[in-house]
């Protein structure tokens, strides 16, 4: 059957993977967390000798991860998620180590082509609502609706502390909010595949806007745009 595509794109923090995964609920879409699959891959190369004093071995990195594959699973709430190397990963992907070094994994350009193939094989004969950073410019550009997402700096750190206090790991306000002002630069700046705002998207700006008001906003749009 024909797979309909919703992409949410934006800067780290604007609320890209609570509006994506509302939306795959509401629409019994599958959830396709992009930034986690970048995570993955940085926490198995800081496992796995691919990472020494914050310089990644390129090379050992993909030579590692070639013949393994993202595969779509159900988590024991039963709701659709990703494996890798048939493995589950949860929040711990979120820690500063891997924050530290994920855009620089990120622009590595073999690790951008799996992904990218990763992603496309994922999305075959289903109706995905994806999240990440050139989703509607680069990795799904015939998406039938994209969004970009972008929120106030200091909204964001918050919204980060949050997050990382939920899960019980330990932060420093001005080390996240430095960690934010990083990744917009490497992620705007790269030369392969930056984070930019496609064309064709709708931007919604979530600084003062709750959870529901911007599913609403995303809501009314794509039932204004999308045939289902």
């Amino acid at each position: 059957m024909p797979r309909n595509i919703i992409s949410v794109d934006g800067f780290s923090s604007t609320g890209k993977s609570t509006l994506a995964s509302k939306l795959a609920e509401h629409y019994n879409f599958y959830y396709l967390n992009s930034g986690l699959m970048y995570r993955i891959i940085s926490y198995f190369a800081l496992n796995n000798g691919c990472v020494i004093k914050d310089k990644i071995n390129e090379s050992k990195l993909i030579n590692k991860i070639n013949n393994l594959n993202f595969d779509w699973v159900i988590d024991k709430n039963g709701n659709n998620s990703l494996s890798f190397d048939g493995k589950t990963f949860g929040e711990k992907m979120y820690s500063f180590e891997i924050s530290n070094i994920v855009s620089s994994v990120a622009k590595l350009e073999s690790v951008r082509k799996f992904l990218f193939t990763q992603q496309k094989n994922l999305a075959l004969q289903k109706s995905i609502v994806v999240e990440g950073r050139d989703i509607g410019t680069v990795v799904f550009p015939d998406a039938k609706v994209k969004f970009f997402l972008r929120a106030d700096l200091d909204i964001r750190t918050r919204r980060r502390n949050t997050q990382i206090e939920e899960n019980n790991i330990s932060f420093d306000t001005k080390k996240v909010e430095d960690n934010l002002i990083k990744r917009d630069k490497t992620d705007s700046e790269r030369k392969i595949a930056p984070l930019k705002k496609p064309n064709d998207a709708f931007e919604i700006d979530t600084s003062k806007k709750s959870e529901l008001e911007v599913f609403n906003i995303a809501k009314n749009y794509i039932d204004s745009n999308l045939e289902f």
